[in-house]
């Protein structure tokens, strides 16, 4: 059974508008933002947006902390337009799942990207760590390896990744209401760092490893 989507109004922020932008155009949004950028890197476009801070954001953008993997300039935005959770991976650990169940149900935002990036090293070694098998590993670093692993079976690792994070999601009780309606979207994307461009994935149904952990078992994420 879905969970309750609605949180106690005075935990929003004040002048928080009460409608969110539709989840197809802050998509769109988030697209030509990253082509702006690009076109700005290559030296032919010129800086982009407005200086001013925007007061409340319309995406997410769940991306690897690797340098260059996932801030807010890869989208050409006004500063606060996009929020940027970054974790080794990424991977959906309990904070980062806070962060965007925060996101979407406090503040109204409508689209979720988790973003992977080509070359991702900590993709890598969560693979590498998960083939040796119980090799001990210090800290929370253990039970990060199944999570920053997730997907990197299925073909590319960073869009196999990408995708089965992106399957987890789906499935979180606290957003299910939000995307069965379409007023929220998960997409999934992946960053080419030498060009800065984004592949936006298309919608698909996603393949999920059978070890895929579920967001709605708060232990496994905590681990």
């Amino acid at each position: 059974m879905a969970a309750l989507n609605e949180v106690p109004d005075w935990m929003r922020p004040p002048g928080l508008p009460s409608h969110r932008m539709p989840s197809a155009q802050a998509l769109q949004r988030l697209k030509a933002g990253n082509a702006r950028y690009v076109t700005q890197r290559s030296g032919e476009g010129h800086s982009p947006g407005s200086p001013v801070t925007a007061e409340f954001p319309f995406a997410v953008v769940v991306g690897c902390l690797e340098p260059d993997a996932a801030g807010e300039h890869l989208f050409a935005e006004t500063p606060g337009a996009v929020q940027c959770v970054r974790t080794a991976g990424p991977s959906l650990g309990a904070d980062t799942m806070a962060a965007i169940e925060y996101a979407v149900l406090v503040q109204n935002v409508s689209l979720v990207l988790v973003l992977g990036h080509q070359g991702c090293g900590a993709l890598r070694a969560a693979a590498d760590a998960r083939a040796a098998g119980s090799v001990p590993l210090p800290g929370e670093l253990t039970g990060w390896v199944s999570r920053a692993a997730t997907g990197t079976r299925l073909g590319d690792p960073a869009t196999g990744h990408v995708r089965a994070l992106r399957a987890v999601l789906h499935r979180a009780d606290s957003l299910l209401t939000l995307i069965r309606s379409g007023e929220v979207k998960i997409a999934a994307g992946v960053l080419a760092p030498a060009t800065g461009a984004i592949e936006f994935l298309p919608d698909e149904p996603d393949e999920v490893e059978d070890d895929c952990p579920s967001v709605s078992r708060r232990v496994e994420l905590g681990s």
